[in-house]
């Protein structure tokens, strides 16, 4: 078979559709099976490769022979690569979605000031998807109370449900998050949450730690329409939340 890769024009056909297929079927790829190998193909594919077993330096953007037959099972991976995949496999939910929440970081609103992703395309919104991006993350690893347009694209929604222990969520306290953990903010700190993203890093002795976040800059925290990774402080967070399912 032809190797698939990123190019311009894109790369399109029935042998991509059935790539897609294959990616889906292993849980690497969510999106539509529409036959065109754009990025989100192209990321899948390498996500793929690291929950196999692939050594990093063979960890490319691309679908060939080899790849197929793993995800078809007509080839088995190898003792090296079953340790590789095992060592990687995430411990719970929230450090996978942080694995898919950093593969997107610099995609940006198209055309500018839109509202406009992949993201609030998924979850059927057009509209601040700061929560949506954190939706879709957690969707992509399995999370099933994350649907497209079911609950939580305002993040005071989260926050409620969080604190009822709701849909397999609960608050953490500060000093017990992890990485993969959510953090919603409080900008004003009048109560009511502004802004979503997924912890980094945990929060240090002075409450400084990182997120990443979509619908942020640098100049707009909340609204500033790219996924950034941040650096924030516990100060301005009305609540950690952790995912149990």
């Amino acid at each position: 078979m032809r190797v698939l890769s990123l190019t311009s024009p894109r790369m399109k056909g029935n042998d991509v559709k059935k790539a897609q297929r294959r990616l889906r079927e292993y849980g690497a790829w969510t999106g539509k099976i529409d036959g065109v190998f754009g990025e989100q193909t192209a990321r899948a594919c390498s996500q793929a490769k690291w929950m196999l077993g692939y050594r990093e330096k063979n960890i490319r953007p691309t679908y060939g022979t080899s790849l197929d037959e793993y995800l078809s099972g007509k080839r088995k991976p190898n003792r090296w690569m079953l340790r590789r995949a095992k060592a990687r496999k995430p411990k719970n939910l929230g450090a996978a979605a942080l694995v898919v929440a950093k593969s997107y970081i610099g995609t940006k609103e198209s055309p500018p000031d839109s509202n406009r992703t992949m993201f609030s395309n998924w979850y059927g919104i057009i509209g601040p998807w700061c929560l949506m991006f954190v939706t879709y993350c957690f969707n992509n690893v399995g999370a099933k109370h994350f649907k497209p347009g079911v609950r939580w694209a305002y993040c005071p929604y989260m926050v409620n449900d969080a604190r009822a222990q709701r849909y397999g969520l609960t608050v953490v306290p500060k000093d017990k998050v992890q990485p993969g953990d959510i953090v919603l903010f409080d900008w004003k700190n009048d109560g009511i949450s502004d802004h979503v993203g997924i912890v980094e890093t945990k929060p240090n002795r002075y409450g400084d730690f990182k997120s990443v976040e979509g619908n942020t800059s640098v100049g707009n925290d909340s609204d500033g329409g790219a996924v950034m990774l941040r650096q924030r402080n516990t100060k301005q967070v009305i609540c950690f939340v952790r995912v149990w399912e």
